[in-house]
């Protein structure tokens, strides 16, 4: 089968076509026939070299969807060619998702087909990290409805899906901040009630900011931004740290001020999460395939690349520059 990897770690360009055979599945193992793959910023620490150093080729991709083309022993419930997303995350056992074949254990694949009608394959994708990545963002901060929620790097993949799902969940206010000044003025922009250029910090992070703070941060950026969200929450708000694109040295906080200010910061890592508790992770994802059939939830894909210029993608990625979900494509 065609898939994507790197056998040393670097930059885009490590990324390169291979030719890798189909996996078999598992005990317990779903084996999907690719369409899509989700592109992810986890993918590009991987590549970095956060993958282990075995001198084997590497398959990188968290997320797939496609049609189910076998399993392992002791999987129940499914037909060959039923459509399906999938989490296929290395520290679950799964195979990488840059190619035409995966496999990922049962309970982290999770069928497209339900009674209001049948989710497309191509949003899909976005399904098994980038939806349920929203929905566990705005769980794990306990978010409310009525509350005012900030997100930074807001017109990405997760950023733009985390405020449709905010919207769904009854946010009073969504704003968000973004990297560059182009941004600001991009279509994509609507989804939020503010947008903040995220350098612009007398904007958006300080107490007395727009109406007094916010009552949840979520922080995929790390290094002086969480210190400036901090600054922004008001009294019993949170900062929900998941990402460190920029490789910024550790943030030091003070249990000393979090207890004075009455403020909390709490992290979100989703692989963690597939291996500990799945269930958690299925649960969302099949509450968003429902409102993804009746189209409540919408996908932003921001790009549809082949398989074979997944480097671009990554490409992309790194520079700030993408705008919504990429997704590569298996076909021809």
């Amino acid at each position: 089968m065609r898939a994507v990897g790197f056998t040393s770690p670097g930059g885009p360009e490590a990324l390169r076509v291979l030719e890798m055979p189909v996996p078999v599945p598992a005990p317990g193992q779903v084996l999907v026939e690719v369409a899509y793959a989700g592109v992810n910023f986890a993918e590009v620490y991987r590549r970095r070299g956060w993958a282990r150093a075995t001198g084997e080729p590497v398959v990188p991709g968290l997320e797939v969807s496609g049609r189910v083309a076998g399993w392992g022993e002791g999987v129940d419930g499914l037909s060959l060619g039923d459509p399906v997303a999938a989490l296929t995350h290395e520290q679950v056992g799964a195979s990488g998702g840059y190619a035409q074949f995966a496999v990922a254990p049962q309970e982290l694949v999770y069928p497209l087909r339900t009674p209001a009608g049948e989710v497309d394959l191509l949003p899909a994708a976005a399904l098994p990290c980038t939806v349920t990545t929203a929905y566990g963002l705005l769980r794990t901060g306990r978010f409310a409805a009525g509350e005012d929620v900030l997100i930074h790097a807001a017109l990405g993949g997760v950023g733009s899906t985390t405020a449709r799902v905010a919207r769904l969940l009854g946010a009073r206010r969504v704003l968000g901040t973004v990297g560059t000044a182009a941004k600001l003025d991009r279509a994509e922009a609507a989804l939020y009630d503010a947008l903040y250029l995220r350098e612009d910090t007398a904007g958006w992070a300080r107490p007395d900011g727009p109406d007094g703070g916010f009552d949840l941060v979520l922080d995929s950026v790390a290094g002086p931004t969480t210190q400036a969200s901090l600054g922004a929450l008001r009294a019993l708000g949170r900062v929900v740290v998941y990402g460190n694109p920029g490789g910024h040295p550790d943030t030091r906080l003070s249990a000393q001020e979090l207890w004075l200010s009455s403020r909390a910061v709490i992290g979100y890592n989703l692989g963690e999460i597939a291996v500990r508790a799945p269930h958690v992770l299925r649960e969302q994802a099949l509450a968003a395939v429902d409102l993804m059939a009746d189209r409540r939830l919408t996908v932003g894909i921001g790009g549809i690349m082949p398989l074979e210029s997944a480097w671009e993608a990554h490409r992309l990625l790194e520079s700030g520059a993408s705008v919504g979900k990429l997704v590569l494509s298996m076909a021809n």
